[in-house]
């Protein structure tokens, strides 16, 4: 076991830049590291939100390192009862990741088709173990993830489709004036600038005629 040195390494960051995902969408995150540091292994718990799932292969997370790792470094991951998933890396002869920034890993992640809105993805309870065998705890790093904003007319709540949780979603605008947030240019219907019953009567059309 090695030496444990707490914020040893604060100036070191392990972190996922913020990034956006469209309802439906697979994308490539990658995970940063930014160190003075020499490094052999590490492990950390990914904190998924709610509608975004890793991508596996015969039940197995698919984590895979980058060009910094040396020839005999390993990665795994295993779920944690938590919900989160922790990965693991080491080098059986103690070799060092090369550089001192960019990714290390890189992993794919879908979004539900309802996936909407803002969310945070974190690492957490990140360990480094230095060359010297000394272990770093690095801080809790989070990120956002965002669903682009579609330019879809009738797309009220912005998950890039036209249906009937629009039409709620533009009602509940109204009834609560404005209090709940839409994207407006695409619930405004007849481009008059002023969102009221027209829209929602147009729009409710709009659904009525829309076929899948």
């Amino acid at each position: 076991m090695g030496m444990l040195a707490l914020n040893a390494g604060a100036q070191d960051r392990f972190y996922i830049e913020d990034f956006s995902i469209a309802p439906g969408e697979t994308c490539t995150v990658s995970i940063m590291l930014d160190n003075q540091t020499a490094y052999t292994a590490f492990q950390t718990d990914i904190y998924l939100p709610e509608g975004l799932t890793v991508e596996q292969e015969d039940g197995d997370y698919i984590f895979g390192l980058t060009s910094r790792k040396a020839r005999d470094h390993n990665i795994a991951s295993q779920l944690q009862t938590n919900g989160s998933i922790r990965i693991m890396s080491y080098s059986p002869r103690i070799n060092a990741y090369s550089g001192n920034s960019g990714a290390l890993v890189t992993f794919e992640v879908t979004a539900s088709v309802d996936f909407t809105g803002t969310a945070v993805m974190a690492l957490r309870n990140t360990l480094f173990t230095t060359t010297a065998g000394v272990e770093i705890r690095l801080a809790d790093e989070v990120c956002h993830v965002t669903v682009p904003v579609t330019s879809l007319k009738g797309d009220v709540n912005g998950d890039g489709f036209v249906n009937i949780s629009d039409v709620t979603a533009l009602i509940n605008y109204q009834m609560s004036n404005g209090a709940i947030t839409i994207v407006e240019d695409n619930a405004d219907m007849n481009d008059d600038n002023d969102i009221n019953i027209t829209d929602v009567t147009i729009l409710i059309n709009t659904v009525l005629k829309t076929v899948d």
